[in-house]
């Protein structure tokens, strides 16, 4: 007992010994001090030969010291305690790739081999080290012998590997499903791996991937392929095929398959998304299904396909008249979409249909969302129209824009300030506040060419915009707002992007009233201009001029930031 007690006491204090080496040796070879590090490496492997620690310790300083050669004797000595160490086999091969000696590396991933001889290791590890010398060849007949001894099912990650630097992308198919029918953990890699193909081949790839229709593995990574390669209908044909028996694997596949539907392009995309989100609610509870058929309702919108989203709403409808439930939430989205995608008539026609079952919050905000839609089409009767019983301030603010459309500035007036700061979102708010100060100046009422302009923009006629704007402004005497609705206008042409027009109408607003409330707005969006046109020296006096002149003006703060942007003082 006394013996196996200073057993126990020599055995820790020899590993604090160890351990004690280890960090010494770490901490040299931080400090850069690779030699010093190396002689602690070997102290520590002296005490404990097959130490992992100290041999990657030591392979790390010995590279930049151009002495790895020095490993290999130690690397034998830890082999003949460890034969079967996976990682002391790799770390043999690897310092025999690094000195370039082929015939070294063969003989020792043979001797791998014969340590392990049902393993699927040395072979994979074998090939890998072969083709980092550069023998491509080499590494494919060292994998086929591996196939022979253990099998091609814990090998076809490596051979699919190999045959994608190949480009042999049929072969990598082939592989590919192997391995991830071996392991489905390795079907990330596997589409990350073949979404390269080449267009060419690509449905050379599928075709091989679906040899067997009903094999779930290949469809799943046919599928993801169909999808990168931006054919998703496609995908999704094949995806519905070999769903997961599964629920949760199925609900799984579905929304990954969703989500990167998401990411595709054109109308196409946005059906295979709403084909994935209808499955998927079949497969979920009452609420989580409603939210998917909202979605895969919003998706059939995008993609045009009028018939399906109606199934949606017609199917969430019904289940929640089943289930004592109101589908004002999922009508009040799906009509909103309808309105924002160009859809109006259609929008407004569902709108009617369901008004009477929705909350009298959604019925407003969507009175709002289709009124716009109207507007962005240019018919202000029928916006007007909709929103002509309905006398809450949320619709205040659309009367006063509709209003003001039609070049009657007083009733815009009334409207748009009785809407006030609170209603819809802050930017809202803020162009309600910033069209209230350019209509109050504006001496002329009606003014329906200042209307017919506004409207323009809205419609998002930007060129036709400007001209009206310029011209209504041309009807009006300076006592009467010309130079504040030139620097509206001005301000508009900087925005979209139209500068040499900014430049024009912004230098005729200093021309015709320098010290105007309108000047000091003209003067900073004239330096945007500039910055804008590269023409930095301009902005920067322009600026500077604005900042001394108007030190009161409520845009000194971007002016200043402008200007140190202008300086380089801050990045733009």
């Amino acid at each position: 007992m006394v013996a196996a007690t200073l057993g126990g006491a020599w055995s820790g204090i020899a590993a604090q010994r160890i351990t004690g080496e280890l960090g010494r040796a770490f901490e040299l070879e931080r400090a850069g001090r690779y030699a010093r590090a190396a002689d602690r490496y070997e102290a520590a492997l002296a005490q404990n030969p097959a130490n992992l620690s100290a041999l990657l310790g030591l392979e790390r300083v010995l590279v930049p010291l151009h002495e790895l050669r020095r490993l290999v004797p130690l690397i034998d000595s830890a082999l003949s305690v460890q034969a079967d160490n996976r990682s002391l086999r790799a770390l043999d091969l690897r310092v025999w790739v690094a000195l370039g000696e082929p015939d070294s590396l063969r003989q020792a991933a043979r001797e791998w081999v014969a340590a392990m001889p049902d393993g699927p290791e040395p072979w994979s590890e074998w090939a890998r080290a072969t083709l980092a010398l550069g023998d491509r060849a080499e590494a494919q007949r060292i994998l086929s012998r591996g196939v022979e001894r253990v099998g091609d099912a814990v090998l076809a990650r490596d051979m699919a590997e190999l045959s994608v630097q190949g480009a042999d992308w049929v072969a990598a198919a082939r592989q590919w499903h192997e391995a991830v029918r071996g392991n489905s953990s390795l079907q990330s890699s596997a589409v990350a791996s073949l979404t390269r193909a080449p267009a060419g081949v690509q449905s050379r790839v599928v075709d091989v991937l679906m040899a067997d229709p009903t094999e779930p593995t290949g469809g799943r990574l046919a599928a993801e392929l169909l999808l990168a390669w931006d054919r998703p209908l496609e995908a999704w044909v094949i995806l519905d095929r070999v769903l997961p028996s599964d629920r949760s694997l199925a609900s799984a596949t579905l929304r990954r398959f969703a989500d990167r539907a998401r990411r595709g392009s054109g109308p196409e995309g946005s059906r295979a998304r709403g084909f994935a989100l209808e499955r998927l609610a079949e497969l979920a509870g009452d609420r989580a299904a409603e939210r998917a058929r909202i979605d895969a309702a919003r998706a059939f919108v995008d993609a045009g396909d009028r018939q399906s989203a109606e199934r949606m709403l017609d199917r969430i409808a019904f289940e929640a008249r089943e289930g004592g439930r109101s589908a004002g939430t999922a009508v009040a989205t799906l009509v909103g979409v309808m309105a924002e995608s160009g859809r109006v008539e259609e929008a407004e026609a569902r709108f009617r249909d369901w008004v009477g079952r929705l909350s009298p919050r959604d019925a407003s905000g969507l009175r709002r969302q289709i009124a716009w839609a109207w507007i962005r089409r240019g018919d202000l009767d029928r916006a007007e129209g909709l929103v002509a019983n309905d006398s809450s301030l949320t619709t205040a603010a659309v009367r006063g824009w509709v209003a003001l459309y039609r070049g009657n500035l007083g009733t815009a007036t009334e409207l748009l300030r009785a809407a006030g700061p609170r209603i819809g979102t802050r930017r809202q708010a803020t162009e309600r506040t910033v069209m209230l100060a350019l209509i109050q100046r504006i001496g002329q009422d009606p003014a329906p060419r200042l209307g017919a302009g506004l409207l323009l923009l809205a419609r998002g006629d930007s060129v036709e915009a400007l001209d009206t704007l310029e011209a209504a402004a041309g009807e009006l005497t300076v006592r009467d707002g010309r130079a504040d609705l030139l620097g509206y206008t001005g301000r508009i042409a900087v925005e979209t992007r139209h500068f040499e027009r900014a430049d024009r109408v912004l230098r005729s607003v200093l021309s015709i009233d320098p010290d105007g409330v309108a000047a000091p707005a003209a003067e900073y969006y004239l330096a945007r201009t500039w910055v804008a046109q590269g023409q930095s020296d301009r902005a920067r006096d322009q600026l500077e001029h604005l900042i001394l002149t108007f030190p009161e003006s409520a845009l000194l703060p971007l002016a200043r930031r402008l200007f140190d942007q202008v300086r380089g003082g801050i990045p733009q």
